[in-house]
């Protein structure tokens, strides 16, 4: 059985993928009036990319920022992600100081989710993921590849290494250099979601991938990303382009075959 979590915007990896929308403002300001903006969009949940921030090493910032944030997106909820260079990130900080922030913004009261990435250093994400989870949030273990999309067997096997890391969710994004590595990441994705206990989140990168932000229904793949403004990551789709509503309505409503989809992409 598929262990789901509750948010104030619903539950975690069941019915319809949750809907995401990044903030990636460089200053206080910025990051307060894109906040104000998704407040009024249909997003579940906020995501706020602390790694864009000028001032998110600043310990007293970093606070002020999530207070801020959360006294104004209302009842969504807060995901708190640093993404480092080292997986195509903003930041670049030595591994002590970005395992120190997750763990203040976890601590803060203000946050629902954080974000950990898996395989920076593999042998001590366990401890930290017991850490943060300890303080009250859930865990996104993620994985991102912008050069390639690894094969079926090897996208599997590290959504089954987040898992045994004892992760709330694993998420993996790549990038396709063909639709053949779309369709292999959405299969992956399906597999995974029967074989795993926890919710599985996927996307392709890129205008190739952007199908795949939008099968999760099909797929499994528990959330997507919509940009609100500045996107944080290439194909994003603005959430207020009518066609993600629409494409998911027809999916849900009409229940569409896989094979549907893999007809889509190779039109």
């Amino acid at each position: 059985m598929k262990r789901t979590f509750k948010l104030s915007t619903g539950v975690f990896g069941e019915g319809d993928p949750k809907i995401f929308a990044p903030i990636v403002g460089r200053t206080k300001e910025d990051v307060f009036k894109a906040a104000e903006v998704i407040a009024k969009t249909e997003a579940d949940v906020v995501e706020w990319r602390g790694d864009w921030f000028d001032r998110v090493e600043d310990r007293d910032e970093l606070l002020e920022v999530l207070q801020g944030i959360r006294g104004r997106i209302r009842e969504k909820a807060l995901l708190f992600t640093l993404r480092t260079v080292y997986e195509g990130g903003q930041l670049a900080v030595m591994k002590d100081t970005y395992y120190e922030l997750n763990e203040r913004a976890a601590r803060s009261g203000y946050v629902d989710l954080v974000d950990v990435e898996a395989f920076r250093e593999e042998e001590r994400t366990s401890e930290e993921i017991r850490k943060l989870q300890s303080a009250g949030v859930h865990v996104i273990a993620s994985f991102h590849n912008f050069d390639r999309t690894p094969d079926r067997e090897e996208l599997i096997r590290r959504l089954t290494r987040m898992q045994e890391m004892g992760a709330d969710v694993a998420k993996i994004a790549v990038m396709p250099q063909s639709r053949e590595d779309v369709m292999t990441l959405m299969e992956a994705t399906m597999e995974a979601d029967h074989s795993l206990d926890i919710p599985v989140v996927t996307m392709s990168m890129g205008r190739l991938g952007v199908l795949s932000r939008l099968a999760g229904t099909l797929t499994g793949s528990a959330m997507t990303f919509a940009s609100v403004g500045e996107a944080s990551a290439p194909g994003q789709i603005p959430i207020e382009q009518s066609i993600l509503s629409a494409f998911v309505y027809e999916i849900e409503k009409q229940a569409a075959p896989f094979d549907t989809v893999r007809g889509l992409l190779f039109l």
